[in-house]
Parts: structure tokens; sequence; C-alpha cells
């Protein structure tokens, strides 16, 4: 396992050269065969007008940030050396990427709180009009709605088993219907930017 400097700046360099228009940082999720290994990325510049030749297919992240105050670090590399910079994530996002990384093969994501600098209010602003485009454009949305908990693992294959048959019918089950009920009442279900990405997902598959 490579052993990474810390810098002692605060803030990663790589958030210091501005995004063109038209594009979009995305992250370079490192392997690692120890799942619970610190974090480790790499961030770089990408145009959504090259798209289409899809010379770096990536992942989108659909997520809830989560509690502010419970915040724990990722180490970001720096030009494809082992120095670098943290940066604080929430914890959901920090579990996320923990159970999205895989042993042996790096992960190209665009995940926002990561892919926009946080602290240049222009950028945000200009990244948040182009989100539909970001997520149209992806390989694919991954949804991360949290850790295991309730049944939400019965809840999920209990949905895809149901199909198209009448939900009512279906979930007869006292506890399948805990599952089911507790699950979609995750943080997750209630964001506006739900309804949005499951707008852009149907627009993709017509």
């Amino acid at each position: 396992m490579l052993q990474s400097t810390m810098s002692s700046s605060p803030f990663p360099k790589c958030y210091l050269k501005p995004l063109l228009p038209d594009s979009i940082r995305l992250l370079r999720l490192l392997p690692n065969e120890d799942r619970e290994a610190p974090i480790q990325c790499e961030l770089f510049h990408c145009s959504l007008q090259d798209s289409g030749k899809r010379t770096h297919p990536y992942d989108a992240l659909s997520y809830v940030w989560g509690d502010p105050s419970k915040l724990q670090p990722i180490f970001i590399r720096e030009n494809n050396s082992t120095s670098g910079h943290n940066l604080l994530v929430t914890k959901n996002l920090y579990e996320a990427l923990l159970r999205l990384r895989t042993c042996f093969v790096e992960r190209i994501m665009w995940i926002d709180a990561v892919s926009i600098n946080q602290k240049d209010d222009r950028e945000k602003e200009q990244q948040i009009q182009l989100m539909a485009t970001i997520y149209g454009q992806a390989n694919r949305v991954v949804v991360w709605l949290g850790e295991m908990a309730d049944n939400s693992d019965q809840a999920l294959q209990e949905i895809r088993n149901a199909g198209g048959k009448k939900l009512k019918e279906y979930f007869n089950n006292d506890t399948t219907q805990q599952a089911v009920t507790a699950l979609l009442q995750r943080p997750w279900f209630r964001r506006i930017w739900v309804r949005k990405q499951i707008v852009v997902d149907i627009y993709k598959i017509y």
C-alpha cells in the first residue's frame, strides 16, 4: 500500500485550477484490498462536450450529505504522486465510498461534495446549472440509501421480486411491510433532486 504524505495545506490544490464552463471534475476512487482502509482518490477535469467519445465514462452518485457535524477525511492525491491533502466529507458519504470502492480496479465517479469546490460560490452556481447534463451523461446513477438497517436488504429484495404485481397484494406480510415502509422513509426519498434525477433517467431510457 502506498504511504501518503500529508501536506500542511488545509485545502486540496486540485481546486486551484478553475473549471471551464463545460467541464466537471471527476473523482478517481483508488482501489484497496482492505475494505476498511482510509479512502484515497484523485480529481481530474473532464469536458462534458467530449463525453460522447466515452473517454471517461463515469458513475454519478445520488445520496444524502448527512449530518454536517460528523465529518471524516478522505485523502486526495496530487499529480499521481503519494503527496496530497485531506478533504473532510460527511460520514454518510465516507461510508458510501467505502462500499463503492473495489479491491483492484479504480472507479471513476462524479460526486457533488467532492467534484465541486464547495468554497467557491461561483463554481457551485455554474455546476448546478449543469446538473441535468451531468446526471444525463453519466454511465449510470448510483443511489446510496445508507447502511443496512431495519431489514432493508429484505425490503429491496422484496421490491425486486414484486415486479409489476400490485404492491398491496404482494406485501401482505407485516414484517415485509414494515421493512419496505422503513426503507421508503429514509432521507434520500425526500430530496428534491430525486425527482429531477428520476426524470433524467426516464429521458435516457426513452
